[in-house]
């Protein structure tokens, strides 16, 4: 829905508080959901633009049978537009098609109007997104699918079906914790966060397997948090706790309006006067900090939003692992790399001689790396040196200063961007840091962003040495969902969190091969801020070389902003097709040594044939699921057959 639609979608709607009015907004807002695909980005084939991994859905008529990005799949998302009224939470829901297509997954997404159609469609991978309103019919496809052998992942609640997943009661839940109670399961095994999450319910059950146990906050509630159930020929897993939401909020946080609390051990002064991303943290100092080796001081060392998704990720896996199902899945980085890198420099000071002395180190280290620029800047002359070999020229918002155009406004942020764009020569700027990282309000820098075509924020992470680390989600770079709008919509700026700056001078620098160690579990990207005006103090630049040359022998790749974005994008503009054991790829554009990672149901791997022509897989694993992985050029139609 474009921005003209939107203005007549508000003026036909007129008083949200009528029935009828009501029915023509959800309408529009599942519509809205459908048509744009949830991916956070547009459409547009620009290699600065994307769309989700899968077609764009077919938005001539909302009574499609389904819409969805693996044609065919067997995977089926089912979302539905509930009123903020109904439950405040609802208007996340969609994100978990982000959540899919991040890890690469393809598939179709349904709205419950539409599951008369899809009663033949045996052996699916049902996901139900949210604790939704169906209605009884609704309920009854979806327990004979079930029992007739498809599979029910449920996220949030029961969505009515407590008898399907075998469940005896449930109570809501405002925040708690989980606490795995069957560490070898598969969906549970190996979590090491503190799994905090909010919203959705605890269950109790007597017949069913309780897979972790939920340990509440002030609200009491108890019960299971993950429970697995056998209803006929078909299996359930339900995640009760609202896992879609939980990811939403510890990444997007609370409204910045006023400091945070401080951490009451003094490691976290955040009530220092000035606004900045870590004061809408939402987790707790307690629960959700580790110690970090050498000193044993706490700090944000498990990215829990990560594990969140791939809980929903393992449930998706392990029910598609018990049907027998060869779920294909596009893997996150190119040359089959674990995970990637990043390198950014703030020109705080602005001092010539020190960005002259980083960009030697840089240069010693083959390293390429993000600049972020604050006003007034460096001579024109740098600029020129920065492009010509390669590096990336971002912006560094300044709202701290508080000057005229360095305070907080949309007004100062586009004054700033257009200043940079002439200053150095630049035909666009990718990325932006804000800095100290101030941060007001929850979205506003986010939506600035997208309004002027700065495709990537990095400003999300910690300015204390208390916050280091994942204290605003995870190591996954995330597209965000603008719930606040009145037609809640995914924003096309693509987040990449912090997770400390300058080693040495903030925290020692064993703290830099820790966090490379939690990004490469989860296969993320570690981003690390290294300021000029720090690289000549003692030390800083033999930790920078330590901490690069770590992740190097690890596996990982160290890249720009930009790269980072751009191989983003390249990965959701794959398309598939799904006709029984064979698929059909689409690629816009060439897309070099791509993974494909295909799940083995079975000990033995099966024959895969890309073109007609027989390859040789390896063993590949991905959250303790076993894959079959094959690495080549995607480009134009590519055919896919499994035996």
């Amino acid at each position: 829905m474009d921005e003209d639609q939107i203005s007549e979608q508000k003026r036909t709607t007129g008083n949200p508080t009528t029935r009828r009015n009501f029915l023509i907004k959800t309408a529009a807002v599942g519509g809205c959901f459908l048509s744009q695909g949830l991916g956070g980005v547009s459409m547009s084939a620009s290699l600065n633009d994307a769309r989700p991994l899968g077609p764009i859905p077919n938005k001539s008529s909302k009574n499609d049978a389904t819409h969805g990005f693996g044609v065919n799949s067997q995977i089926l998302v089912l979302t539905q537009s509930i009123s903020r009224d109904i439950n405040p939470r609802a208007t996340t829901w969609t994100y978990i098609s982000e959540i899919l297509h991040r890890v690469g997954l393809f598939f179709e997404q349904v709205n419950p109007v539409q599951l008369p159609t899809l009663v033949n469609r045996t052996n699916s991978i049902i996901v139900l997104a949210g604790d939704l309103q169906l209605t009884t019919d609704q309920q009854a496809i979806i327990a004979s699918l079930v029992e007739n052998g498809s599979s029910l992942v449920g996220i949030g609640g029961t969505s009515g079906l407590d008898k399907v997943f075998g469940i005896d009661g449930k109570h809501p839940l405002a925040e708690g914790w989980m606490k795995v109670t069957k560490t070898n399961h598969p969906v549970t095994k190996g979590l090491r966060s503190s799994l905090h999450v909010f919203g959705g319910y605890a269950v109790t059950t007597s017949k069913t397997t309780s897979l972790a146990d939920l340990v509440s906050g002030k609200q009491g509630a108890k019960g299971s948090a993950i429970v697995e159930n056998k209803f006929g020929d078909g299996r359930t897993i339900l995640l009760a706790p609202d896992l879609i939401f939980s990811i939403v909020h510890i990444q997007q946080g609370l409204p910045v309006l006023q400091d945070g609390q401080p951490a009451p051990d003094g490691s976290a002064p955040l009530d220092d006067g000035e606004l900045k991303a870590e004061d809408g943290c939402v987790l707790d100092w307690q629960r959700d900090r580790s110690p970090v080796e050498p000193e044993g001081d706490f700090a944000f060392l498990e990215p829990i939003s990560d594990e969140l998704r791939e809980i929903i990720l393992r449930s998706i896996f392990h029910v598609a692992s018990q049907q027998g199902i060869t779920l294909p899945i596009l893997w996150y980085w190119p040359r089959e790399l674990k995970a990637v890198g990043q390198i950014s420099h703030d020109s705080d000071g602005n001092d010539a001689a020190k960005a002259e002395a980083m960009l030697e180190v840089m240069n010693s280290y083959k390293l390429k790396s993000t600049w972020c620029i604050l006003t007034p800047g460096y001579p024109k002359e740098f600029y020129h040196k920065l492009k010509e070999q390669g590096f990336e020229i971002a912006l560094h918002y300044d709202a701290r200063t508080g000057g005229e155009n360095t305070s907080w406004s949309k007004k100062n942020f586009i004054l700033q961007h257009e200043w940079l764009m002439k200053e150095a020569g630049l035909e666009r700027i990718i990325s932006n840091k804000n800095h100290y990282t101030r941060w007001e309000n929850r979205l506003d820098v986010l939506r600035w962003c997208q309004e002027v075509g700065v495709k990537s924020d990095q400003t999300r992470g910690p300015s204390k040495k208390g916050t280091i680390g994942f204290p605003l989600g995870g190591s996954q770079p995330y597209f965000p969902i603008d719930d606040e709008a009145e037609i809640p919509h995914m924003l096309n700026v693509l987040e990449v969190n912090l997770i400390t700056q300058d080693l040495v001078v903030v925290c020692p620098a064993e703290y830099g091969r820790q966090f490379v160690d939690s990004v490469l579990r989860h296969h993320g990207v570690a981003h690390f801020l290294f300021h000029p005006a720090h690289i000549q103090k003692p030390n800083v630049a033999e930790a920078l070389f330590d901490l690069v040359d770590y992740g190097r022998k690890q596996g990982l790749e160290w890249w720009t902003n930009e790269q980072i974005y751009q191989w983003e994008m390249l990965r959701r503009k794959v398309t598939v097709k799904f006709d029984s054991n064979k698929l059909t790829l689409q690629s816009e554009k060439k897309f070099s040594e791509a993974t494909l990672l295909f799940l083995k149901p079975q000990q033995e791997s099966p024959l895969i044939h890309i073109n007609n022509q027989p390859v040789q897989s390896k063993d590949w694993n991905l959250y303790g699921f076993e894959f079959d992985a094959v690495t080549m050029d995607l480009e134009g139609e590519v055919k896919v057959q499994i035996e």
